[in-house]
């Protein structure tokens, strides 16, 4: 089958692969060490850092809704809206988690039952 990949689902894809070789995932217009900073927890002026529920022993599921503040510098609103446009995605990857969990779940219950 050859089909052609979505923006989206291609930032995805790369999001896991940085995930998987054990790199942080870059976030468009913030420089490396600026969304390392973010996934490690640490603040970023003017952001609110939307990744601090990230943990290696969190439960699965969707992280809480992302604080954007009102500003009228459009720098740091491209900024925040990048931050933005990765939590998106990084919790649609929680979402479709927590179905393929859900889902082993009920097949461990029932091949317990059967």
């Amino acid at each position: 089958m050859n089909r052609e990949v979505g923006a989206r689902e291609r930032m995805i894809l790369e999001t896991l692969w940085d995930i998987v070789t054990g790199d942080y995932p870059r976030i468009e217009g913030l420089t490396e060490a600026e969304s390392k900073a973010l996934f490690l927890g640490e603040p970023l002026a003017g952001i609110v850092n939307p990744f601090l529920p990230l943990a290696a022993d969190m439960e699965v599921e969707p992280l809480p809704p992302m604080v954007l503040k009102t500003t009228e510098d459009i720098r740091l609103r491209d900024r925040q809206m990048s931050v933005h446009h990765m939590y998106n995605n990084i919790n649609h990857m929680l979402e479709l988690m927590v179905r393929v969990v859900e889902q082993l779940e009920i097949e461990e219950i029932a091949d317990n039952v059967f």
